[in-house]
């Protein structure tokens, strides 16, 4: 319970550090003519969509029971 608590958080953090970031890139919400900024905020765009796809990989294969259970009653229902 304690470890899902934890990666949830990180994952819910990443995510809208990633979604954040992304959209000031996109929309191009930084100032033009500083490129250390822009820099800085992509490489937190880069560094917390990393993060959020090992913790994916984490949370998939701690659920991996319960995946494959709702899989089964899914698929197998008459």
């Amino acid at each position: 319970m304690r470890k899902n608590f934890f990666l949830d958080l990180i994952l819910f953090v990443s995510g809208l550090i990633c979604i954040v970031t992304g959209i000031m890139l996109d929309f191009h919400l930084l100032p033009s003519g500083d490129f250390e900024i822009r820099h800085l905020v992509r490489n937190f765009h880069i560094y917390s969509g990393y993060i959020m796809a090992v913790g994916i990989i984490f949370h998939i294969a701690w659920h991996s029971n319960w995946i494959k259970s709702a899989a089964k009653q899914l698929f197998l229902k008459k």
